[in-house]
């Protein structure tokens, strides 16, 4: 189980150096650069009440390169593991997998007062190739963002601390 964890974690960042990277001097990518860690993530109802997304003590990690190359993994802490080889599991356990992380890599970019996602590859593969705007604050070292509306109207909401 641990080298399958390793490669999930790993894998997007031996694929991110093969990505084009943002075009050089783009604006506001230098205040980006660094490496983040998850400090909260939301679901913000249409109440504008909000609830924990990924449980009460939500893990990841964001690093941004200079030039808005950048990979990304959120997870739930509270993941059971597979009743046995994760290769034979039953599909509500892939399901409960899946619904329990969130992964993607590309280039980012601020544009318009905006980050600008281009996702090369994501664990929901709805988002490979897409580009997101999304709406943000950089407060100091605390970065928070909003995640484009979800079918059922709910908003995610990442909030991110800089570490280096």
């Amino acid at each position: 189980m641990k080298k399958f964890i390793f490669a999930v974690l790993a894998l997007p960042s031996l694929v991110l150096a093969t990505e084009e990277p943002a075009a050089p001097g783009a604006p506001g990518i230098a205040s980006l650069a660094g490496v983040w860690e998850l400090i909260g993530a939301y679901r913000e109802h249409r109440d504008g009440s909000r609830s924990d997304d990924y449980g009460a003590k939500p893990r990841g990690t964001l690093t941004v390169g200079s030039d808005g190359r950048y990979a990304l993994q959120i997870y739930h802490m509270d993941r059971p593991p597979f009743a046995g080889d994760f290769r034979a599991a039953e599909a509500s356990e892939y399901k409960r997998l899946l619904l329990a992380m969130s992964t993607h890599f590309g280039s980012l970019a601020v544009e318009e007062g905006k980050l600008v996602f281009r996702i090369a590859a994501a664990s929901n593969p709805q988002w490979d190739g897409s580009v997101q705007r999304r709406s943000y604050q950089l407060q100091g070292e605390v970065l928070e963002w909003r995640v484009p509306q979800r079918p059922d109207g709910d908003v995610p909401i990442s909030v991110w601390r800089r570490v280096r």
